[in-house]
């Protein structure tokens, strides 16, 4: 970033950043303060309506006590009234309040004594009042709606919310028990109370954004200030209760309602089970503090505006100077370190150009001795890494060898003991079976099995030779001189030429014809290339090419390759392979000790093997031997 730019900001973040703290901080606590005023009086307001509507009804419910006295005054000796008189009884109660839609006389078990009082057609005069217009039907509904039992128990109940009328107006159902004479004397004297009125107090006091709201004991919406025509009956939920009901206690809380976050209070009014709420919308309950909002920024505006104004003058002094050190900054990491800066002046800026000047002297001293000394660390490094490499490769192949001998050495030992129990008896086997083949003609039942008992026999004799051969250290006895090449000549020819063709394995031999010459046992090396070959066969199921090559690795030594193109061996089993007993082929007749044997036969010679392997790509042998010496090196 430019140093104008970067003026500009210090100046607007000194300038607006503690005014926009200020302006966000004023507006927070004007939001709560207002948001804390606004519950304050919504919740004020939803008790003052739940006041209205409980004493509204209370005194409904004290008038309907009070005229109950009547009946004390005209009941007859030991009983009610005349029916006749009963209905004037009615009809005096319905008349004490317009809020009366239907008067309703009831025995214990809810039915009427007498018609219910009520008004189904339009007064010709006032003296009839304004009460709600009802169906005869509606006002058959009133019995079935009266909490009788409760009724009884407790002296007074309230029921259910009936709506009835023309204009379906919600009414409240109010009873109380009338204790009168004789033992069958107690009545019900029951009333659907009209709402109108409330509504019409609700709705004057509801305004665009504001809605108050009655709910009934099923929290269900029985009017609702802003809503014309009949109740929507819709349940009102609220945050933290899962089934529609009346919560029990008041409370203030934020929620959606109507597609709009409102700040709803509710205060209940238990004793008649109902409930009101009071919505405000959030938007307009803080547009005040809105306002303000939109004030601080535009003055935190100005502020910043004034100050990058500041900020741009400072920077334009001083970019001309401050661009001369950073183009030199940029030669200097471009590695010109011949740069020098023109210094003119004696303030802080041209000592700045001075020690810039200084600096880049310094720096060219040391970038030569730092080029010297790098390219004499890398090359200890290079020859370091590779002289590390070779001792952890030798460690390590020595290290193998160490066990593999060891390895040798004790199975070895095992293998004699074991070789002298079995061969007495085996002999005995196989010399019976093979009696036993000389007296029985082909034709007879037995000559297969007696000819599988020879073949299993002779496989078990060539397991004990192996165990015996690696229990025999090779002495100086049998030893000559010997031509490599001769002896992989043979060992092609025992393993079969044509068979190898057959099996579509192509024979690259490339291996001179004079090698130099090796002193050891013809037969043993011929048995351990025998070995191998035979292994690289198996591993090209679907052919391959097998290759056979000598070559002098170093002074006095000749190294065997017997590469094959067949499936390789897994890296876990690469290790292994020459332990004895170790093996990964399927077919019943693999012991696992022809490599033991090859590395037997090898060690013998003073010689080493090493393997190579690369799975789907193919195995290679290294079989390094000394050169007409007594001892080998590797030994």
């Amino acid at each position: 970033m430019k140093l104008l730019p970067k003026f500009a900001l210090l100046s607007i973040g000194v300038a607006a950043v503690p005014l926009a703290i200020a302006g966000y901080s004023s507006i927070r606590v004007s939001q709560a303060a207002l948001r804390e005023a606004i519950e304050g009086h919504e919740v004020l307001l939803a008790r003052q309506i739940s006041e209205y509507v409980s004493s509204q009804l209370g005194n409904l419910r004290a008038t309907m006590a009070v005229e109950t006295r009547i009946l004390d005054l005209t009941h007859v000796g030991g009983s009610l009234p005349a029916d006749e008189a009963l209905r004037k009884f009615l009809q005096l109660v319905f008349h004490q309040s317009d809020d009366f839609s239907i008067v309703a006389l009831l025995d214990r078990d809810g039915k009427e004594v007498v018609p219910s009082a009520f008004q189904s057609v339009a007064p010709r005069n006032d003296s009839y009042g304004a009460h709600d217009l009802i169906s005869p039907e509606d006002a058959a509904k009133l019995p079935g709606l009266v909490p009788i039992e409760q009724t009884l128990r407790e002296g007074s109940a309230v029921g259910p919310i009936l709506v009835a009328g023309g204009e379906r107006t919600p009414h409240v159902i109010l009873a109380i028990r009338y204790d009168g004479p004789g033992e069958d004397g107690t009545r019900i004297i029951a009333a659907a109370v009209s709402l109108r009125r409330t509504a019409d107090h609700l709705a004057s006091l509801s305004t665009n954004d504001r809605d108050v709201i009655l709910l009934d004991r099923e929290a269900r919406v029985i009017v609702s200030g802003r809503s014309v025509g009949p109740p929507s009956l819709l349940p009102k939920r609220f945050a933290g209760v899962a089934e529609p009901r009346l919560p029990d206690n008041w409370f203030v809380a934020e929620y959606e309602s109507g597609g709009h976050p409102v700040i709803g209070a509710y205060v209940p009014a238990p004793v008649f089970m109902l409930g009101v709420v009071v919505e405000r919308w959030v938007e307009s309950a803080l547009r005040p503090a809105r306002r303000l909002g939109w004030t601080t920024a535009y003055w935190v505006g100005v502020a910043a505006f004034v100050a990058a104004l500041v900020g741009a003058a400072l920077a334009r002094s001083l970019s001309g100077r401050v661009g001369s050190l950073l183009r030199g900054s940029h030669d200097i990491a471009a590695g010109k370190l011949d740069t020098r800066l023109e210094v003119s002046s004696d303030d802080e800026l041209g000592e700045l150009a001075k020690s810039f000047n200084a600096m880049a002297s310094s720096l060219s001293a040391a970038r030569g001795e730092i080029t010297q000394h790098t390219t004499q660390i890398m090359e200890w490094n290079e020859n370091l890494e590779q002289r590390v490499e070779e001792k952890t490769r030798e460690l390590r192949e020595a290290q193998d060898l160490l066990l593999r001998s060891r390895a040798l050495a004790a199975i070895g030992s095992l293998g004699a003991g074991v070789a002298h129990e079995i061969n007495n008896p085996l002999t005995g086997v196989l010399g019976l079976a093979q009696l036993a083949l000389a007296d029985l003609s082909k034709d007879h039942p037995a000559h297969a099995m007696v000819e599988d008992i020879e073949k299993e026999a002779l496989r078990i004799q060539g397991i004990v030779s192996n165990l015996l051969r690696l229990s025999q250290r090779q002495g100086g006895e049998g030893l000559r001189i010997l031509n490599i090449a001769t002896i992989l000549d043979d060992a092609l020819e025992l393993c079969g030429t044509q068979n190898l063709a057959g099996a579509k394995i192509e024979v690259c031999k490339r291996v001179a014809e004079s090698s130099p010459p090796v002193r050891g046992n013809a037969l043993q090396l011929q048995a351990a290339f025998i070995q191998l070959i035979q292994n690289a066969v198996a591993a090209m199921e679907d052919g391959g090419v097998l290759t056979l090559e000598t070559t002098l690795p170093g002074e006095n030594l000749l190294r065997v390759r017997v590469s094959d193109t067949g499936r390789g061996i897994k890296p876990e089993h690469l290790s292994r392979i020459f332990d004895p007993f170790f093996t990964t082929k399927a077919q019943r007749t693999d012991t696992g000790i022809g490599l033991s044997v090859v590395h037997k036969i090898i060690e013998d010679h003073n010689g080493a093997v090493r393997v190579e392997s690369t799975v789907g790509r193919g195995t290679t042998f290294w079989i390094t031997l000394p050169i007409d010496v007594e001892a080998s090196p590797l030994a």
